[in-house]
């Protein structure tokens, strides 16, 4: 799918993926392993779920979250998130009007986004 190689920095990567629709959820998770192999991915139905997934890890690379922002900050997932220093990416349809203070990804139109996204440009 991906002609790309994962660059070491993702490859002991922990990745979050909170996603209520299965088939997005599972198709990011297939993505994440294409592109970061031998990466521990969980994908999660609910910010309940992934509040106990996150407390058996000390540490998550990335979140990737099929919710609004508003909902990540009204509980404790946001917190939880942050004391394991996960970058959060919020998961979208279309580019937003808003800015947001966190990495947002349209999904699944943008595997390419996704590649850049885990292995950014040396400056």
């Amino acid at each position: 799918m991906f002609s790309h190689t994962a660059a070491p920095a993702v490859q002991n990567a922990v990745f979050l993926i909170l996603a209520e629709d299965g088939s997005l959820g599972e198709s990011l998770r297939l993505a994440l392993l294409e592109i970061a192999p031998g990466a521990q991915v969980y994908r999660v139905e609910s910010p309940g779920e992934a509040i106990v997934v996150l407390s058996r890890l000390a540490h998550v690379t990335a979140a990737f979250l099929a919710l609004p922002a508003a909902e990540l900050h009204a509980g404790v997932l946001g917190l939880r998130l942050s004391q394991r220093g996960a970058r959060i990416v919020l998961l979208v349809s279309a580019p937003s009007p808003i800015p947001s203070n966190h990495d947002t990804l349209i999904w699944p139109q943008d595997p390419k986004a996704l590649v850049a996204l885990l292995n950014p440009a040396p400056c």
